[in-house]
């Protein structure tokens, strides 16, 4: 079952675009497209506890979400089931942190990067785990292209210090027949 939620053609046509592309060809799509032209307001739930995980677009090859953090807010570290993720900033910035394992099998900080507005990151779990962190002053928001969809990862619990395994939700979610 395909779902998408109310959205402008505009929206409708990066879908499309990401639907007759191999996915080796994805961050062409981001980058060839103008997103300044579509209003993703319609789409937006925010939280002032926690990050938001809104479901656009969803089939058997690929989930697209628009994520709303407010300040401060942030995603523990984790992995993505083996799956491909692409990042888009619509506005704002994020700060992603990667992360692996040491020698002994704790997590090791590797480095960390800005991505800003208009700018797309990918990651695996071939290349390392990550956390992602809203340190903008203010609200951001940020595609995420899941490939394929994601229902559950592991994910870094500070409180025990160990990996656990998380199922994933949207906040919200509209059926599309």
């Amino acid at each position: 079952m395909e779902t998408l939620m109310s959205s402008t053609g505009k929206l409708e046509n990066f879908i499309v675009q990401l639907s007759q592309v191999e996915r080796k060809n994805y961050i062409d799509v981001f980058a060839n497209f103008d997103f300044t032209s579509v209003d993703l307001s319609n789409l937006e739930t925010w939280s002032h506890g926690e990050y938001t995980r809104n479901c656009i677009f969803k089939n058997e090859d690929f989930e697209l979400l628009l994520i709303c953090w407010d300040e401060n807010q942030e995603t523990s570290v984790h992995n993505h089931n083996g799956e491909d993720c692409w990042v888009h900033l619509l506005d704002g910035e994020i700060e992603e942190i990667f992360y692996n394992f040491d020698e002994n099998s704790n997590l090791k900080k590797l480095s960390s990067k800005i991505v800003s507005k208009n700018a797309t990151s990918f990651i695996n779990d071939k290349i390392a785990l990550h956390k992602l962190r809203n340190n903008h002053p203010g609200r951001t928001k940020s595609l995420h292209l899941y490939a394929k969809p994601i229902d559950k990862c592991r994910s870094f619990c500070e409180e025990s210090g160990r990996f656990e395994e998380k199922a994933l939700t949207y906040n919200n979610l509209t059926n599309f027949d």
